[in-house]
């Protein structure tokens, strides 16, 4: 969890009057200095301030309002490629794909994810593991920040259709009827929240196609010092590198001088890996294709303008090398596979 959510999050308990004190008993935080953008706290320091809050504040809807007050700076990288994506679907599909490296309990103990059925669009989340005492506020957390995400990004609320909630009722239900302006359903199979789906087509305010690309390469960059060993860390700073400047031909000789090293030695560290530049470059060019043509209602001549290149035809015959299908064909599917995780092929 990064320390400017913690920031935050005591000055939002101050308004129940708990002071920073109070809250960070016990957490080893006391004497943290917060205005450190880079820090961290560990899940353990994270659990303790949550239970912390939830007692002092005795109010079993902390979980709610907390999620639809915090303001998207607290995700950082991940909450500034959302507000620069195309379109609502594609912030959405970011937050997802990246969801991870939010912190609290998303994307390790609680997963959200996303897809539509007839004119309905479907966040779901799913819980697989968290603590007893906590479950109910993690998932209750991310609802609201389902509300308060969306109108960061979009400057609009939600048009909801539906809450529906895999758990029986709770105490503090009146919350759900504040929080909601739709019909909540209790007890049922999964915890969704349902809307209108034409709204996922919606631009954004602050859409820049740059802007995105910058700071997914540095949500990738978490991901991949999350993952630590099981990257390789000269193939991972490459793939960022494309990623920055996909909107071009980047050749192999700009690669090595943005990464401070020579040409030959680039050549040689991937042929050591088995590996080729232009393999590298056509997987990121390829997610990217793939994300804008799944994610925005962006022309076949624009979403190739945008990846570098000089005709739509030498577009579409790279993107059927690259999917063994043409990016019209790829559009068509009724059912398309998740949206691909950026650099995981080699």
């Amino acid at each position: 969890v990064s320390m400017s959510y913690v920031a935050w999050m005591a000055d939002f308990m101050m308004s129940y009057g708990i002071s920073r004190e109070s809250l960070l008993k016990g957490t080893g935080l006391e004497n943290q200095d917060f205005s450190d953008a880079g820090g961290s706290v560990s899940d353990v320091q994270h659990i303790c301030l949550l239970r912390n809050a939830l007692q002092l504040s005795r109010d079993p809807a902390l979980g709610l309002a907390l999620g639809s007050h915090r303001p998207i700076s607290t995700l950082e990288s991940l909450g500034f490629a959302m507000m620069h994506s195309e379109t609502l679907r594609e912030a959405i599909l970011v937050g997802c794909q990246y969801q991870k490296i939010s912190g609290r309990f998303s994307g390790r103990l609680v997963f959200l994810s996303m897809r539509t059925e007839a004119d309905e669009a479907v966040l779901e989340i799913e819980v697989a593991a968290a603590p007893d005492d906590l479950v109910l506020f993690a998932v209750e957390d991310m609802l609201g920040s389902i509300l308060s995400t969306t109108l960061w990004v979009t400057g609009r609320a939600l048009p909801l259709r539906e809450v529906r909630c895999a758990f029986p009722e709770p105490a503090h239900s009146k919350a759900y009827q504040q929080q909601f302006s739709c019909p909540v359903v209790f007890d049922a199979p999964r915890t969704q929240v349902r809307f209108e789906a034409a709204f996922l087509g919606m631009r954004l305010p602050m859409a820049s196609s740059n802007a995105a690309r910058v700071y997914r390469a540095q949500c990738e960059k978490l991901i991949c010092a999350d993952i630590g060993a099981h990257d390789d860390e000269w193939v991972r700073n490459i793939r960022i590198k494309i990623m920055m400047f996909a909107d071009r031909l980047f050749p192999l000789e700009e690669c090595a001088a943005q990464l401070g090293i020579s040409s030959r030695t680039l050549r040689r560290r991937l042929q050591e890996r088995g590996l080729s530049y232009q393999d590298i470059a056509d997987s990121v060019r390829a997610d990217f294709a793939r994300s804008y043509l799944e994610s925005s209602r962006l022309s076949i001549e624009c979403i190739a303008e945008r990846l570098g290149f000089s005709e739509p035809t030498s577009f579409s015959r790279a993107f059927r090398r690259w999917t063994g299908m043409s990016p019209r064909e790829f559009r068509k599917l009724d059912v398309r596979p998740p949206w691909p995780a950026l650099f995981d092929k080699a």
